[in-house]
């Protein structure tokens, strides 16, 4: 075996400061986003770009290539973003939501707001640095937690307005004749809209039916908090 020689440097070059990822985190939780960028300052095509916490009129945003964000404030910046734009040229953030939030009422509503990758706390950190270098090349990522909601959401039929009334009261533990009383129908009508609830949800059981929705987010509390 040949050894290496006294100077040899196994490192690979940098690589120059143009051909990098420009990284903004914007993270509310001040340990997760040192965690953030202390894994962003260890790749080797990332750059870490410094921000404020002044969403209203910090322009790092502008300048970087992808945001990692927490929900709240990645759909923040992606507003602020556009509310910029209105005013003077600029081109869109690509957001990559890190959030524990996996509904599929808050994924779609991150989604269709603007964000481009939607990744779940306990991801792997190498789906996290993949998902960086996706939406740098322009495409979407959606980590296994949000791509197996949104397959739900499509695989699964819409409630009407009034399954949903009657799976709102169900949630909250009422009974046929409760829900029938409080909604001024038939007892029998409560019972055919719980067939198609059940049907639509996949569920067999009142308490599968409540898991669902949790997990669905289909009566969840207001998204912007």
């Amino acid at each position: 075996m040949i050894p290496w020689p006294k100077n040899h440097v196994d490192k690979a070059p940098p690589i120059p400061i143009g051909e990098r990822i420009r990284i903004l985190v914007r993270y509310d939780d001040p340990l997760l986003a040192a965690g953030l960028m202390a894994i962003i300052r260890e790749q080797r095509d990332f750059e870490l770009v410094a921000g404020t916490a002044d969403l209203a009129s910090d322009d790092a945003g502008l300048c970087a290539d992808v945001v990692i964000a927490d929900y709240v404030r990645g759909l923040e910046c992606i507003a602020g973003a556009r509310h910029r734009a209105r005013t003077r040229p600029s081109k869109m953030p690509c957001v990559l939501i890190l959030t524990q939030r996996d509904s599929e009422r808050e994924i779609r509503h991150a989604l269709e707001n603007g964000a481009q990758g939607y990744l779940t706390l306990g991801c792997d950190l190498d789906e996290l640095l993949i998902a960086v270098r996706t939406l740098h090349r322009g495409l979407r990522h959606l980590g296994a937690v949000a791509a197996r909601r949104m397959a739900d959401s499509i695989a699964s039929e819409l409630l009407t307005a009034r399954e949903m009334d009657v799976l709102r009261l169900l949630v909250e533990g009422h009974a046929n004749k409760s829900i029938a009383k409080r909604l001024d129908i038939a007892a029998g009508t409560v019972k055919t809209h719980l067939k198609g609830i059940f049907q639509k949800l996949g569920a067999a059981t009142r308490t599968e039916v409540a898991a669902v929705a949790e997990r669905r987010g289909l009566l969840g509390s207001p998204l912007w908090q």
